[in-house]
């Protein structure tokens, strides 16, 4: 009589795990779609939805800035070449 409890048990289970699997497959995930949408905006209008063109602007104008400057040396290598 247990071995049919935990028989019942068993098949329950996977029914319920094989319906969560297709509805997974069949909406997805929403964040990974949400992330999509907005790299495809970003392709067509050069900044993320959630700024605008002068926020993006501003944000390469910094970047440039610090892209030119040089990096000082963590340590300068001793007369026989060891740092």
């Amino acid at each position: 009589m247990l071995a049919n409890a935990y028989a019942i048990f068993i098949c329950v289970v996977c029914v319920v795990g094989i319906i969560w699997i297709i509805w997974v497959m069949r909406h997805g995930d929403e964040e990974r779609h949400e992330e999509d949408r907005a790299r495809l905006f970003f392709d067509e209008h050069g900044h993320w939805p959630d700024e605008t063109p002068e926020q993006a602007a501003a944000e390469r104008a910094a970047i440039a800035a610090t892209a030119g400057a040089p990096v000082p040396p963590v340590s300068h290598a001793s007369p026989d070449g060891l740092v």
